[in-house]
């Protein structure tokens, strides 16, 4: 944004060299990227608005910012008096919300007949062109000026054009169309706001005009309107028909309320002054005068203190408070009840208070000193290291780690899940109104798109939070670990030979992934869990904790994103991975005694899960089955349907003695047992 230097000396007294103003300007927080010469050799600051700042975008609210750093008294602009204007709407004209709702809380407009002026003012011209805006005509340069003066969008609407006297703010009807000023027709839906008369739309509310009401040189009489309208229904309609202008900018971040009055009386002034217009009728609104007081808040010297580290005077804490526009009350010498006004909606805490006490005071005057700490105060982070370990195994199993958009459309989950999720009050994008409860939906968009540019197979993961509504309408929130892999393996290896992933493959990169962070005790039984197909999902427990699930991913949410080809997901809850007794090592001497193995080769039912017969076997062998392998899974050709071939490797050794054959032919023989009791298990030598 452009602030023009001239303009600035309207309000406050600036000095040369105007250099050093940017850089005051840019330690207390607003940055001035450039400092240029205009044509007519005014100087303006480029400054750069963070978006929690939309005072700034006016040279009002810049030159309040000088008036703070400085010292210096603010000018305010002058206004029509209204003691002198007329009090009596026009006779007829009315504005009607309809369906407005909370979209706009407050409108007003004036009729202005009998405009005899045209020729606009060389100080407005310079001063727009400074700016980057290019004159127009009167009326609309005065909108303009008033816009970039104090930061509230006006609208002119060329009254000799408009349909009778009803002003109406409602939304617009299906397939709708508007005409804008630009020459383009915009298709309408009913989420947009528009203003319009008796018969046809004539603006997108807070975006922007429409072809046939607007100002031309022929233009005599004018409905100026001034009005507050709701950021979110300024951003949708903007993004939504990919419109994007200076008032449309200013609404999105939200335009202090009360505004509106000072606004359209600022315009009447210049209006009186320069277009020496007839007659101007008293105001025709609805809605409630914004309150300039949104809230207040208490704030004492030791919370300025214990949150720079260094002493700032009572007096001065007050004096820059006061010089920022808020209104100071002393409750005690050290302690005060600040009102927060209306165009300081980013201050909602006492924390607040002390960083714009901070900047004011110069972030260089706060001496640098190093927090005192006690001994032993730093503990290693558990949740940072399950984490890096996460990230080493996956990276070097060949994951690439992503990063995708923590909101979700509402698209491929069901209403019960709906019901459990968060939805953003003021989403920034039409359609991603939701808290991820997965992480699953983002890493299958990043699936598709590198299907589409080619890649043969893929192996993502990403290390992130989801949410879902906890007790007492509290965000349960929580890190978790998303992998994803599918495509072709050894795809572009010419020693072997590609083949489809598999369940397998994820299967494996769990267990790399369990080993590296200690994970020893968990059990993958087979269940049903949302999102993924009903014949391959599983959730691992350890414990009675369930800490994740995978399987293969359902057929509904490859449709959604039109991908053909099968894809393997898990997803691990990293917090419950970070407990001491999963996370700690546990190390043990190096075997003094020789080990024995044995093969132990079954015919069970095929939806019996071999890591159900693993945990059997070792809590029937105890310590002394030192490990369980599978190393053979076979169906079909002589197995019975419904029936599969499981062979096991089984490790035998004591820490305390050399075990006996007998010893260890009679401890395999009760596993087959209870294997053939709890399973059915038929068995064959090898």
């Amino acid at each position: 944004m452009k602030i023009s230097v001239d303009w600035l000396k309207e309000f406050v007294d600036l000095k040369p060299p105007f250099p050093e103003h940017a850089l005051a300007l840019t330690e207390a927080g607003l940055e001035v990227e450039a400092v240029e010469k205009s044509p007519s050799g005014d100087t303006v600051f480029q400054v750069e608005v963070t978006t929690n700042r939309p005072d700034w975008l006016s040279h009002w609210g810049v030159a309040r910012e000088f008036s703070a750093i400085h010292g210096l008294p603010l000018g305010k602009p002058a206004i029509a008096d209204e003691k002198k204007l007329p009090r009596t709407p026009p006779p007829g004209w009315k504005v009607i919300s309809k369906d407005a709702g909370d979209a706009c809380p407050y409108y007003t407009g004036v009729l202005i007949e009998g405009i005899t002026e045209h020729k606009v003012p060389e100080f407005i011209k310079r001063r727009l062109e400074s700016c980057g805006l290019r004159s127009i005509h009167l009326i609309v340069d005065i909108t303009n000026y008033v816009l970039l003066e104090l930061g509230q969008p006006l609208h002119a609407f060329d009254a000799d054009l408009l349909s009778g006297k009803q002003i109406l703010v409602r939304r617009a009807r299906k397939s709708e169309k508007l005409k804008i000023i630009s020459g383009a027709v915009i298709e309408l839906n009913e989420h947009d706001l528009l203003i319009a008369d008796e018969e046809k739309p004539l603006a997108l509310a807070g975006v922007m005009g429409g072809k046939d009401s607007e100002i031309t040189e022929r233009s005599r009489n004018i409905f100026l309107e001034s009005a507050h309208f709701h950021p979110r229904t300024v951003r949708d309609s903007a993004r939504r028909h990919q419109l994007s202008t200076d008032s449309s900018y200013r609404f999105e971040r939200r335009v202090d309320p009360c505004l509106v009055d000072l606004a359209r009386l600022r315009a009447i002034q210049l209006i009186q002054e320069y277009a020496k217009p007839r007659h101007i009728s008293g105001v025709v609104h609805f809605g409630q005068v914004p309150n300039p007081v949104l809230t207040s808040l208490h704030l004492s010297e030791d919370d300025v203190r214990q949150a720079l580290g260094c002493e700032v005077k009572a007096n001065q804490i007050t004096s820059i408070l006061n010089r920022l526009g808020l209104d100071v009350k002393t409750l005690s010498p050290k302690t005060w009840k600040v009102s927060i006004p209306s165009f300081r909606a980013d201050l909602t805490r006492p924390i607040d208070l002390v960083e714009e006490v901070a900047r004011i005071y110069g972030f260089n005057n706060i001496p640098e000193t190093l927090p005192s700490l006690p001994p032993g105060a730093l503990k290693a982070n558990p949740v940072r290291r399950v984490q890096k370990k996460i990230r080493e195994s996956l990276v070097g199993a060949g994951f690439h780690e992503a990063v995708t958009f923590s909101f979700v459309s509402s698209e491929g989950f069901s209403e019960e899940q709906l019901s459990e999720m968060i939805r953003l009050r003021n989403p920034l994008q039409t359609g991603l109104e939701w808290l991820r409860p997965t992480l699953l939906p983002g890493l299958l968009q990043s699936v598709q798109k590198n299907l589409r540019f080619g890649a043969e197979s893929f192996g993502l993961f990403e290390i992130a939070h989801v949410y879902k509504k906890g007790s007492d309408k509290q965000v349960d929130e929580r890190k978790t670990v998303g992998i994803i892999l599918g495509g072709k393996v050894n795809a572009g290896r010419w020693l072997d030979t590609a083949r489809d992933s598999s369940y397998f493959d994820l299967k494996g990169v769990l267990i790399g992934l369990a080993e590296k962070i200690g994970l020893t005790e968990g059990v993958w039984t087979k269940s049903a869990v949302r999102g993924l197909s009903a014949s391959v999902g599983e959730i691992l427990t350890v414990g009675d904790i369930a800490v994740g699930y995978a399987g293969q991913v359902s057929a509904d949410w490859l449709k959604h994103f039109d991908i053909q080809t099968p894809v393997y997901y898990a997803e691990l809850q990293i917090d419950a991975l970070c407990s001491e007794s999963i996370s700690k090592k546990v190390y043990t001497d190096i075997p003094k005694y020789p080990s024995m193995r044995r093969d132990l080769s079954m015919t069970v039912p095929e939806e019996v899960y071999s890591d159900q017969v693993v945990q059997d076997i070792r809590n029937t062998g105890g310590e002394l089955v030192k490990e369980v392998q599978l190393f053979d899974l076979f169906q079909g050709g002589r197995v019975a349907k419904g029936y599969k071939n499981l062979s096991f490797r089984l490790t035998y050794l004591s820490a305390e003695r050399t075990l006996t054959s007998e010893e260890i032919d009679g401890l395999h023989s009760k596993i087959a047992q209870i294997l053939a009791s709890k399973y059915q298990a038929q068995f064959q030598s090898k």
